[in-house]
């Protein structure tokens, strides 16, 4: 089903509502995701991301204090995160806000309610483009084509 090991794959999953929280972990869960942590807000985020490298980070787009749309922006401009996919999860449902999110380095968009099958669609996908970053960049560190 998977690109790669996803029991290899670190994840945070970041939402100030915990029952949202939980519910993604528990799908991640049932996908053999193994490696998951959950944050509240974007401190909570900054304070993980200082120990811990994650592959993939699932964000709600308003969260109290700094938005997960804000922080997403300032991660995208870090070359550091580039290999980072990063997905919003959220109830801002109108078109632009997918356009923009997309446009500012979203790998993926899902909007709440979570349907079981859309995140399980999405994550396949965020997966196969984790898979195809790694490739790329394993290709540039041999020297080979890009």
């Amino acid at each position: 089903m998977f690109d790669l090991d996803v029991e290899n794959l670190s994840v945070l999953v970041v939402d100030d509502h915990m029952v949202i929280r939980r519910l993604i972990e528990s799908f991640l869960r049932e996908n053999g995701f193994q490696n998951i942590d959950i944050a509240a807000n974007c401190d909570e985020v900054m304070q993980k991301l200082e120990f811990h490298k994650y592959d993939i980070v699932f964000f709600d787009w308003n969260l109290p204090g700094k938005s997960g749309y804000a922080q997403m922006q300032e991660l995208r401009e870090n070359r550091a995160y580039d290999t980072m996919a990063i997905v919003m999860v959220t109830a801002e449902s109108e078109e632009r806000h997918v356009i923009e999110a997309l446009k500012a380095g979203a790998t993926a968009y899902i909007i709440k309610p979570v349907a079981r099958e859309t995140f399980d669609k999405n994550l396949e996908k965020v997966v196969s483009w984790l898979a195809r970053v790694r490739n790329i960049a394993a290709e540039k560190k041999q020297g080979g084509p890009v």
